[in-house]
């Protein structure tokens, strides 16, 4: 009969112990919950309230009842649907300690924002280069129903229903069952359509009811449609006619009325394409002063002044561009200036 070697024995050894420590850690798990905290900030500075747990948060703002108001701030989430991000701006961190977000845009709105949820303290700075800045203190609440009633984009059951402090014991997103209760849970609120899209569009069809299929594409359109943009641009042909008052004022009058001309195209045609519209319409369109404009002349020529009228040619273009399901830019400084 062969002995048994020292070291196999403190292999089976270790790997007793380690199973027992893990079976421990998990038992413990099972019969424990992660706890949510929920923090309330500030209305008027974008963060009303912070809904805290483990690493995952949710940033709820009861008082917009205009918009999509609740967003996942998760690095355990198994996806990333943009109008579920806070402004669209992506996390860059997200742990127990608190998390923070990074603008990727070139021209911001919101340059970063950061929370430290052991200090409970909200930092929000703004601008191409986060020079601007606002500093908030956060205070524990108990107001759970006044969010859970209101949170209209990301269901506050996401974060109530993944409790476990072992993220692999938590229900995730694509699983039929988690799917279709935060989709019973937000069906009915206003401005839950891009939530009840992404839920249900999240399962594979097979999963799916005849019901839901349509209900699907009938919400792809409604966003789609939100989501585009029509323009209308006038652009000066170069040709124009001119009045005048005094014949020796033709000069001026000319010069001027063409000026005048050039300043009534705020756009380019080619800009546009450039940024994905597509032509739909053209039309011939002139563009009148609609009686005299008075051109002042500080240094005396012309008595002070000259009065002349103008008539445009020019072309209007409508334009469109076709949106997707998630908005393409919420944090652009443009949208805010």
């Amino acid at each position: 009969m062969k002995q048994v070697s020292p070291s196999l024995i403190g292999l089976i050894a270790a790997g007793a112990i380690l199973f027992g420590a893990t079976s421990a850690i998990v038992i413990i798990a099972l019969n424990t919950k992660r706890q949510p905290v929920l923090y309330r900030c500030d209305k008027e500075n974008l963060v009303e309230y912070i809904l805290a747990s483990g690493s995952e948060y949710m940033i709820v703002n009861p008082s917009d009842s205009r918009s999509r108001n609740s967003f996942l701030i998760s690095r355990e989430a198994n996806t990333n649907h943009r109008d579920w991000l806070f402004y669209g701006i992506p996390t860059t961190s997200a742990d127990t300690k608190g998390f923070a977000l990074r603008a990727s845009e070139q021209y911001p709105y919101i340059h970063s924002l950061t929370f430290d949820a052991n200090q409970r303290k909200l930092n929000i700075k703004y601008g191409k280069d986060g020079k601007r800045e606002k500093k908030l203190l956060c205070s524990q609440s108990s107001d759970y129903s006044r969010v859970i009633e209101a949170a209209n984009n990301v269901p506050v059951e996401y974060i109530l229903t993944r409790n476990s402090p072992l993220p692999f014991l938590n229900p995730r997103l694509g699983e039929k069952s988690f799917n279709i209760s935060l989709y019973n849970a937000i069906k009915l609120k206003r401005h839950s359509e891009y939530a009840q899209y992404q839920l249900l569009s999240g399962l594979p069809e097979s999963q799916l009811s005849a019901g839901q299929k349509a209900l699907i594409g009938d919400l792809k359109r409604k966003l789609i449609q939100a989501n585009s943009s029509q323009a209308s641009v006038w652009e000066f042909s170069g040709s124009y006619r001119y009045s005048w008052e005094y014949l020796n004022e033709k000069g001026e009058a000319h010069d001027n009325a063409g000026n005048w001309c050039r300043s009534q195209q705020y756009y380019n045609v080619n800009d546009y394409t450039k940024a994905g519209f597509k032509i739909i319409s053209t039309q011939a369109n002139m563009l009148s002063t609609n009686g005299w404009v008075r051109q002042d002349y500080p240094d005396g020529r012309f008595s002070g002044y000259v009065n002349y009228k103008a008539d445009c040619d020019g072309i209007t273009y409508s334009l469109t561009k076709e949106g997707s399901v998630d908005s393409e830019s919420e944090n652009t400084y443009s949208q805010y200036d």
